[in-house]
């Protein structure tokens, strides 16, 4: 399996998309304080770390229902930091 690249305008931090991503606006929809959208790419990334636990919750739902598995976080055994 070949891993996905991370995108480059996600901030420092836990969570972060792919190169997966298709821009359906899922994440964004879920988590709008989180997520953002780069016009150029046509994808979603993480525009803001989670501050608080109800972001958390939003950031982890957008995570396990993503379509294409393009979120992911470091710790989880399928990122590198």
């Amino acid at each position: 399996m070949v891993e996905s690249k991370k995108l480059p305008r996600n901030v420092p931090g836990k969570y972060y998309t792919t190169e997966e991503c298709d821009g359906c606006a899922y994440c964004a929809s879920v988590a709008p304080a989180n997520f953002d959208y780069e016009k150029d790419s046509n994808t979603y990334f993480v525009a803001r770390q989670p501050q608080s636990e109800e972001e958390e919750e939003g950031v982890l739902e957008a995570k396990e229902d993503c379509p294409l598995d393009a979120i992911q976080a470091y710790g989880n055994g399928r990122g590198k930091e």
